[in-house]
């Protein structure tokens, strides 16, 4: 009963965090989109460099708050970024691509926004539909790898 508590507890953390880092992640992006780079062609480059930015952030925030009565071994970050860089050049685009063929649900999406007069095209909508459904698995994959291989107690994790 107890590790429910403490797997609870750091839900709520993760979440917590979680909002913070998307915040940031767009701040950073569009800082650097609209101010730095201004080159639409370069719009990845601001991408990668919020997302390097956010993922060391991410790491930092999670030991010092989310996992904080866990101390993390010297492996935990190479865990951490393997898994980041696993999550973005993998499974991220194909979890992307398969949501993208759910086209009833993006249909039903569009029609709604149509009949309310929201100026979104059927583009728009599937795209932020497999974006949304993408960044829900990922959130819960990446609370069950940092929880149980990252932060993991320390007699729990792979020397």
């Amino acid at each position: 009963m107890e590790s429910d508590v403490k797997t609870s507890t750091h839900a709520g953390r993760y979440a917590i965090i979680g909002i913070i880092l998307a915040v940031f992640n767009y701040g950073l992006y569009a800082l650097i989109a609209n101010l730095i780079i201004k080159d639409s062609d370069y719009l990845w480059l601001s991408s990668f460099i919020a997302s390097a930015f956010t993922t060391i952030l991410a790491y930092i925030l999670h030991s010092k708050i989310t996992w904080k009565e866990r101390k993390p071994t010297k492996k935990s970050i190479y865990r951490f970024l393997i898994w980041n860089i696993i999550l973005t050049i993998a499974i991220n685009p194909g979890l992307t691509q398969l949501f993208g063929l759910i086209t009833p649900l993006y249909q039903f999406a569009y029609n709604i926004s149509q009949s309310l007069h929201f100026p979104f095209s059927y583009e728009f909508t599937q795209s932020t539909g497999a974006f949304v459904l993408t960044a829900i698995i990922t959130t819960i994959l990446n609370f069950l790898f940092y929880d149980r291989f990252v932060f993991g107690k320390a007699k729990n994790m792979i020397k």
